[in-house]
């Protein structure tokens, strides 16, 4: 018996150290990552030929004076490899920079921004989810019938539409058809803002349902056809016990990981919809920076964009390894 419980307790000391190297391992990575995409996206923003102080003094008069001081105010007297350890130091420390055209501080924007772009991801994201199980599980449910058919047939066709398509044309049947409906305002209470992001929403989440969909079909059949749901259909339980208790809680599991895993990228998708629908969030930032030639604002907000992700996937990772424990850690 003592043994027994030395070789159990010597099992769950190799699960909680194989779980704490793969999450250092993970850590490292993200850092490794983050330092070798923050290094090339800053030196390949001064490869263009437009001059950071024309971008600074933009519409102002410039005089030598303006110009020595924004030199030295951005240390741009400063060689390229000098200017990125200041920088990075100051992101190290929580100071993300100087806006170079509106000449505030870029961590202020962001948070003003950044709820739009969370309330879009996070809406888009939990719409199209539930969506997709509901339409892959009945597909699954429903295989070989017209109803599969149809529904596959239709998850095909939304996968194959561009979202800037659909954009366009959810604009035209709005403008059209829902006079009443606006595409700018305010978000001073809950109610506007729902409003602003429900349209761009589920624009986003229609392309996470042909993707999801289909995973969800698949992994559902495959799950209905296990060996254990024979034995299940031999010890009498239920269509509902079968189908929900056994093969849809297995099913389920690759689905939310790969909902997670759409949920991280999803951030970078925003760029294209809030510039299409104008909202204020991080993506139309990032636009607006890069056809300004904001250097400091694009280095950033690329970066939370990246970090977002791999934090993100480095989430999911861990818990589908908490929620299915036959998943090695490596």
């Amino acid at each position: 018996m003592k043994d027994l419980k030395f070789k159990n307790s010597f099992l769950e000391k190799g699960v909680i150290m194989a779980y704490v190297k793969y999450i250092l391992k993970k850590l490292i990575q993200i850092v490794v990552i983050t330092f070798l995409v923050s290094l090339l996206v800053f030196f390949s923003l001064r490869l263009n030929p437009t001059s950071p102080l024309t971008v600074i003094i933009g519409n102002k008069q410039s005089t030598p004076e303006l110009q020595q001081q924004y030199t030295e105010q951005f240390d741009l007297d400063e060689p390229l490899l000098k200017q990125y350890i200041i920088w990075l130091k100051g992101i190290a420390h929580g100071d993300l920079g100087i806006d170079y055209v509106q000449k505030q501080p870029i961590l202020n924007q962001i948070i003003d921004r950044i709820p739009i772009t969370i309330g879009l991801v996070l809406f888009s994201t939990i719409l199209g989810t539930v969506i997709a199980i509901l339409i892959g599980v009945l597909a699954a449910m429903k295989r070989g019938t017209w109803i599969d058919s149809a529904l596959s047939t239709l998850m095909l066709v939304i996968s194959s539409i561009p979202t800037f398509v659909l954009s366009i044309l959810a604009i035209l049947f709005l403008s059209k058809y829902v006079p009443g409906y606006s595409f700018i305002g305010t978000y001073s209470n809950t109610a506007e803002f729902i409003s602003r992001i429900s349209v761009p929403g589920i624009i986003m989440a229609v392309g996470l349902v042909a993707t999801l969909g289909r995973v969800t079909r698949s992994s559902m059949i495959s799950q209905l056809q296990a060996p254990y749901m024979i034995t299940a259909k031999a010890k009498g339980l239920g269509k509902f016990n079968k189908t929900f208790k056994h093969a849809f809680h297995n099913a389920v599991i690759p689905v939310l990981t790969v909902a997670g895993y759409m949920f991280a990228g999803a951030i970078g998708s925003t760029v294209l919809i809030e510039q299409i629908f104008s909202l204020p969030g991080i993506g139309g930032m990032l636009v607006t920076g890069i056809q300004q030639n904001n250097y400091p604002i694009v280095q950033v907000l690329v970066l939370v964009m990246l970090v977002s992700y791999l934090i993100m996937s480095f989430v999911v990772d861990i818990l589908y390894a908490v929620v299915d424990p036959r998943v090695e850690m490596k």
